[in-house]
């Protein structure tokens, strides 16, 4: 009895043992399994890492480039290259902020923390999609230099071998001075010098405590922590690198307490665009800044492809100079408007003569070889597309004689006077009964009938920037004396003519990386309803438009307070050309003449029609183009 216990006792001993086998076997396969597709995964990725030119980490980028509609450059948006940043200009406070920001085991990493690494993978498993990063100053630069831009498991696994493969090849301050460089921090700034200069109007050496702070904390979202958009945001977010600053004992709790009072002191009476070189640059910067996101992917330099036909803008550019020149000495009449009259050369000559029988104002300023442009006549002409698909596209514009005065006029004011009654005839057609469709060719007379509540709620829900008169001067607003911008004007006699559709005026088709990544693309939609399609499209056809069966739309008004003479020619499925004619200063004498008054009424409706046939003509040649390409293509 005893030796068959001893036998049972000994069998289930073996059991257990064999058991434990199995289980040994089966967690040694599991894990032989993991070896190898861990292997497998660091082989695969090591393999794609290879394929990426590391030269590109120390390579510069350029500034960004603004090209038309064929890819043709027309002009640089950024200042000229800048000279590579030195170790030695950075200041320490600098290092430390973006260090304790961003990565604060930087100096000692091999470019990856591996458990950050794991929780984020095993954080985005869980959650079964891209919820948490884990990136240090090298992976951020990694994705920079090879736009690895789409937030996904393989993405992540990319960057942290090629981060690897930068950290061996690269030291930490070639690391951290090409981070400094790349980054975006918003206002088309791409790199800390750009940035130091724009904000604070200082050198990289030269920023304090606060300044760093700030930049460092402004790179987490250019478009939210921008103290030029928001110095309370900005406010926040330094004070919060700050505390990272002092949690690292990277400054002392006095600096602490001491920076995080002080304010952001930005730089005043600074342009902040340096790099003007034509009006198209400075709209296309302006259309950047909306884009502020976008702009942030360009890694240091960005390739905008605009809606621009450099054919026509270059013919706009000589047209508004000629005509300008024309006002000032009515005997040099240009050529190309002696052909707006057809065949008629009787009729011609007749407008001709006219013209140059004018007599100019003697305080006139004529435009001289100093290129002083204080005081002279000056002119703002927009292009924009008007074919189906295409409606909204500027195709060319300039916004005064020379680029080099900085100011683009069509963000500024005139009084659009009758210009204006389209928007007060709409808002008579609105629906509420029989009483309030009273459309007369009075502007006055529909004003009182609607009342000073309707019309100017019915100006609110338009959304303009405007300052419209008060209660107690009620037919100033019907008359349309009032301050708006001329950009605006523009786009609201454009949306009437169009059913009343909301079109955004718009420069950018397209925005790509310096290595050929496409970042943006516009892409079309059906345009709201702005204005109430019936009340546009019963207006559409009133004065002030003059309409013709078989020819564009037109509109030629001199406008109240001597701010110039607006024109405007436009058919649906072309083109339509806006043309303003003024002073910057209308209190002037000169502004206020007479004589000036009759020249530019005939000068810019000329001016008008002449780029109105310029603009036909170009698109004409581009759809033959396209069609020979077509061709082309068909027979081989």
């Amino acid at each position: 009895m005893f030796y068959a216990r001893e036998q049972n006792k000994r069998k289930r001993w073996y059991r257990i043992l064999t058991i434990g086998q199995k289980k040994l076997v089966l967690v040694g396969s599991v894990v032989a399994v993991l070896v190898v597709a861990f292997l497998s995964v660091v082989i695969f990725y090591s393999c794609r890492a290879m394929q990426y030119d590391l030269a590109r980490v120390q390579g510069s980028s350029g500034g960004n480039m603004l090209y038309d509609a064929e890819n043709q450059p027309i002009s640089s948006l950024s200042n000229a290259v800048e000279r590579p940043l030195c170790w030695q200009e950075l200041p320490q406070h600098l290092i430390d902020a973006f260090v304790a920001r961003e990565d604060e085991n930087f100096f000692e990493h091999s470019g990856v923390v591996l458990t950050s690494v794991v929780r984020s993978v095993l954080r985005n498993i869980t959650s079964m999609r891209y919820e948490q990063g884990a990136s240090t100053i090298t992976m951020q630069l990694t994705r920079n230099v090879f736009e690895l831009r789409d937030k996904s498991m393989d993405r992540k696994l990319l960057e942290v071998v090629l981060a690897q493969r930068i950290e061996r090849n690269f030291d930490k301050q070639t690391i951290m001075l090409q981070y400094l460089s790349r980054i975006y921090y918003g206002q088309n700034c791409y790199g800390v010098r750009a940035a130091a200069e724009h904000y604070f109007g200082k050198e990289v050496r030269e920023l304090n405590l606060v300044e760093c702070a700030t930049l460092a904390g402004l790179v987490r979202a250019p478009s939210i922590f921008n103290p030029q958009h928001s110095m309370t945001n900005a406010m926040e977010v330094k004070a919060e690198t700050l505390e990272r600053m002092l949690e690292c004992e990277m400054i002392s709790e006095d600096e602490c307490r001491a920076a995080t009072q002080e304010p952001i002191r930005l730089v005043s009476g600074r342009k902040v665009d340096a790099a003007i070189s034509s009006y198209a640059s400075m709209w296309a910067q302006s259309e950047l800044k909306v884009l502020e996101d976008v702009a942030g992917k360009g890694n240091g330099g960005l390739f905008i492809v605009s809606n621009l036909r450099l054919p026509l803008q270059q013919y706009l550019e000589k047209a508004v100079e000629a005509a300008l020149t024309a006002v000032e000495d009515p005997r040099r009449y240009p050529d190309a408007w002696l052909a707006l009259s057809g065949e008629d050369t009787a009729d011609a000559e007749a407008r001709r003569k006219s013209f140059v029988g004018m007599k100019r104002p003697e305080k006139l300023k004529v435009r001289g070889a100093n290129n002083d442009l204080s005081g002279l006549l000056q002119s703002c002409v927009l292009v924009v597309d008007n074919r189906r698909g295409h409606k909204g596209e500027v195709l060319a514009l300039v916004s005064g004689r020379s680029a080099v005065d900085g100011i683009d006029r069509w963000q500024t004011r005139l009084q659009p006077g009758r210009a204006a009654a389209p928007l007060l005839f709409s808002c008579a057609c609105l629906p509420g009964g029989e009483e309030m469709h009273i459309v007369a060719r009075d502007m006055l007379v529909t004003g009182k009938r609607l009342g000073y509540p309707v019309v100017r709620s019915f100006y609110d829900t338009l959304g303009l920037d405007c300052r419209y008169p008060g209660q107690d001067q009620a037919d100033a607003l019907y008359n349309g004396e009032f301050s708006m911008k001329k950009l605006d004007l523009a786009r609201l006699l454009y949306d009437i003519q169009n059913k009343g559709r909301g079109y955004h005026l718009r420069l950018i088709s397209a925005i790509w990386s310096c290595h050929r990544s496409l970042l943006y693309a516009y892409e079309p939609e059906k345009a709201p309803e702005y204005i109430r399609r019936e009340g546009a499209r019963a207006v559409a056809e009133l004065p002030p438009f003059g309409v013709s069966e078989g020819f564009p739309v037109t509109l030629n008004e001199t406008l109240p307070g001597h701010t110039g003479q607006f024109s405007m020619v436009l058919r649906e499925n072309a083109v339509a050309v806006f043309v303003w004619m003024g002073f910057d200063d209308p209190d002037t004498e000169v502004a206020a003449s007479g004589r000036m008054t009759n020249l530019l009424r005939r000068a810019s409706m000329n001016l008008a029609r002449e780029i109105y046939e310029a603009a036909r003509t170009e698109l004409r040649r581009e759809r033959k183009q396209v069609a020979q390409e077509k061709s082309a293509q068909a027979q081989s």
